[in-house]
């Protein structure tokens, strides 16, 4: 206990050396603004890269992956293909899971009628537009070859015959 008896003298006694002298007491140390403004930017800095790592994450997990997905399509009537009518033929049946089929005979594909829809009329140089197509002196349309442009109309000639299809003419 002496130990700390005299540990505590000597602490008083050094306290009474250092009175003041009648001189003002310093002022506190102030830092400089720049010092304190710096101590605000590094947080701030922080929450805004952290808040920016989570945006990201976010955009690259929210991505698309590129998928396509199945849409509902609504088609036209199509045209049922005819069945060969074959002679009814009782086969024996080896694997009651698998039943014969009669074949499928498509139709053949039926030609659109042709329509001029529009005709770019030069002497030199005429076309035409028939069924989507555009179309000059020589061209095949369906197997039927142009041999003239007209200003109204259009001349196709195959198959052994001669075609005028005149503009807007269903």
């Amino acid at each position: 206990m002496s130990l700390i008896n005299d540990a505590l003298k000597r602490a008083r006694e050094a306290q009474r050396e250092d009175a003041p002298s009648g001189l003002p007491p310093l002022p506190p140390v102030e830092t400089h603004r720049s010092e304190r403004d710096f101590n605000l930017v590094l947080p701030v800095m922080i929450t805004f890269l952290v808040v920016t790592a989570f945006i990201l994450i976010g955009l690259a997990l929210a991505k698309p992956t590129g998928k396509i997905e199945p849409k509902t399509l609504v088609a036209a009537p199509a045209v049922v293909p005819q069945v060969a009518k074959l002679p009814a033929t009782v086969l024996p049946v080896t694997n009651p899971t698998v039943l014969p089929v009669a074949p499928v005979i498509p139709s053949p594909p039926v030609a659109k009628p042709l329509r001029v829809q529009g005709i770019a009329y030069d002497p030199a140089h005429p076309s035409a537009i028939i069924g989507g197509q555009a179309v000059s002196v020589g061209s095949l349309v369906n197997g039927l070859r142009v041999t003239a442009i007209s200003p109204a109309s259009v001349t196709l000639v195959g198959n052994g015959r001669t075609n005028t299809l005149y503009v807007g003419q269903p």
